[in-house]
């Protein structure tokens, strides 16, 4: 090849320009599915739950007018059922946002409560009765705790969980139940 086309091929080749891309090609159809990958690590362990019984429940009731006379509350169950659970009665005094337990004292001291149970027609009954004028409360509530054994006579050591049952919203939450 003579010397100066050598020149001349090179100032040619680097004098051509690119052309624009050309359209895309056709898709060919997909490829199987692969395999699975293997599983990732196990998670950190959550973290422990309330240290409670799944047989708690709370029973609701509205206003309780107990300057009109004694008062009865209504929970359907069964007669096991009453007699294998611990019950507790609280009133609500709204003006206050204070929760009294019974039997005890009402607002200021002025009335004492008691509370008695029976059992008819697939109910237990609760009934409410004074001494003094008594008050009206927003609301009470019960709160059954059923027990997953019984012993007959002894004592029981740790059956019911290290919390003042006096105190509703210690209960409430402790079990985690609904205002």
């Amino acid at each position: 090849m003579k010397a100066y086309l050598l020149p001349l091929l090179l100032f040619v080749f680097m004098a051509c320009k690119k052309g624009d891309p050309g359209p895309a090609g056709l898709q060919g159809p997909a490829g199987p599915t692969g395999a699975n990958g293997a599983n990732g690590a196990t998670g950190p362990q959550g973290p422990q739950g309330i240290a409670g019984n799944a047989n708690v429940k709370q029973y609701t009731y509205g206003v309780q007018n107990l300057a009109a006379g004694f008062v009865n509350l209504q929970v359907t169950t069964t007669l096991d059922t009453m007699n294998r659970s611990q019950w507790f009665v609280y009133l609500y005094y709204q003006p206050l946002e204070r929760w009294y337990f019974l039997p005890g004292s009402g607002i200021g001291g002025a009335t004492q409560y008691r509370v008695s149970m029976g059992y008819v027609s697939n109910k237990v009954n609760f009934y409410i009765d004074k001494t003094g004028p008594g008050e009206s409360y927003a609301q009470a509530k019960v709160i059954r705790i059923y027990a997953n054994s019984v012993v007959p006579g002894g004592r029981l050591a740790n059956v019911l969980p290290p919390i003042d049952f006096t105190d509703y919203e210690a209960v409430r939450k402790y079990y985690q139940l609904a205002k």
